[in-house]
């Protein structure tokens, strides 16, 4: 029996989600699919943090869903005890949750600006969330597509996958909305003995980490063209000044920063030549498993691979 929380935050002073709608898409799909008993869902709304709390540790999921409100700041709202909305941030929530490891796999943000760099993903874990602002008609048509897939025995994976072509939704750069990061084997079908290989990190977690990092190389460059400008014209003024020895001193000095930014710029590239050769890696390693039989390696060879991925993250 896979256990499906589903907390609904819509403070007062926020725009009206329909989270009661989300639920009966929720419920509506269950209902539908001949795995319809192997799951179960408890609803919860207006929750606040300490309600969240007592949820986790009474029900125990192992999909945790939340559907409500983040802001650009990088915090989610909840309510407080007046239905107020009352703040929790993101790397403080990701902490929170890996206290029910290893019984919850899933962590399922619909909500705007819920999944960014702050959060912590760990091994065996899939976090779902929005990477910017979403609209609630596509945030309401995603959660119901990727249920509908869930419970027809699809992966997490693949089940998000299909939910973003079903939105419409195009790429995984910077921008992308939705973002999934994670690995996990969680599945539900009819043979739920049945052992699966462990999936191996999607492309789109390589083209998000790879966005960023190209982005941070650009803010080095600029920060060196910057450290250099300054030391031409601190240079310049003391050769004008009279002040020769202190001005010149004072003008080498933003010199130094530069092996500094080289040090950092030549990890970044470092990283994103091992992120290469990995996706290749683990591309040739896809391409074997479409001829069967599946080795019996293939569970470890995979988890091999995303602790690679998650090495070079860190």
């Amino acid at each position: 029996m896979i256990k499906i929380l589903l907390i609904k935050v819509n403070p007062i002073g926020t725009t009206n989600l329909f989270l009661d709608t989300e639920e009966n898409n929720i419920e509506e799909s269950r209902v539908a699919s001949a795995n319809r008993d192997f799951f179960e869902i408890k609803s919860k709304g207006a929750v606040t943090k300490d309600m969240l709390h007592s949820c986790l540790e009474s029900y125990k999921p192992h999909i945790l869903h939340i559907s409500g409100h983040g802001s650009a700041d990088g915090v989610l709202y909840f309510h407080d005890e007046e239905n107020e909305k009352e703040e929790l941030s993101i790397s403080m929530f990701s902490e929170f949750i890996q206290n029910y490891k290893p019984n919850l796999k899933c962590v399922f943000m619909n909500a705007c600006f819920s999944l960014n760099q702050d959060f912590i993903v760990t091994e065996d874990q899939v976090v779902i969330g929005m990477n910017n602002e979403v609209p609630n008609d596509t945030a309401l048509t995603f959660s119901r597509a990727f249920y509908t897939s869930f419970f027809e025995g699809k992966t997490i994976m693949n089940s998000f996958r299909t939910a973003v072509d079903v939105v419409g939704i195009d790429g995984f750069g910077e921008e992308s909305i939705p973002v999934l990061f994670g690995s996990t084997n969680l599945v539900l079908s009819n043979n739920t003995s049945e052992k699966i290989p462990v999936e191996v990190v999607p492309t789109e977690n390589f083209t998000l980490i790879r966005a960023k990092r190209e982005k941070r190389k650009r803010d080095y460059y600029i920060l060196i063209g910057v450290t250099i400008l300054i030391s031409i014209l601190l240079i310049i003024v003391s050769l004008t000044s009279g002040q020769d020895k202190l001005y010149t001193l004072v003008g080498l000095l933003p010199l130094g920063l530069i092996k500094w930014f080289k040090d950092k710029l030549d990890r970044i590239e470092d990283s994103l030549t091992l992120l290469m050769l990995l996706e290749t890696e683990i591309k040739q390693f896809m391409e074997r498993l479409q001829t069967p039989p599946i080795p019996e390696s293939a569970n470890d060879t995979a988890k091999n691979l995303n602790q690679q991925f998650w090495n070079i993250v860190k």
